[in-house]
């Protein structure tokens, strides 16, 4: 996944949650400024700033191999290990808004 498809997924997201700039970045702790920014075709996000809107639009950040879960070709008995990554992402369902948890006694 290159910068660009990274940005158009997190966009995807946040379109798929209904979440506004506004509401991300009062879950992540940057400014809204830095959300429209960050998500923006040209944006360059920090590492810092990328895990905070990952977490916020309540995703987890996974790196592996290149070429993980690929087919190989020449191994016709071969079956990619499903991950917990791809394109359902856009479309699981919002995290809790933050303000809105319920403490126990």
């Amino acid at each position: 996944m290159n910068k660009q498809e990274l940005i158009t997924a997190l966009t995807a997201r946040r379109e798929a949650t209904g979440l506004s700039s506004a509401e991300i970045a009062l879950r992540s702790g940057l400014t809204e400024r830095s959300v429209r920014n960050a998500l923006s075709l040209q944006g360059n996000p920090q590492l810092s700033s990328l895990l905070a809107l990952v977490d916020a639009l309540g995703l987890e950040l996974q790196l592996a191999p290149k070429g993980f879960g690929e087919s190989t070709g020449t191994d016709p008995d071969y079956r990619p290990v499903a991950t917990r990554v791809g394109h359902a992402v856009a479309q699981t369902p919002a995290p809790p808004p933050y303000g809105n948890k319920r403490r126990s006694p």
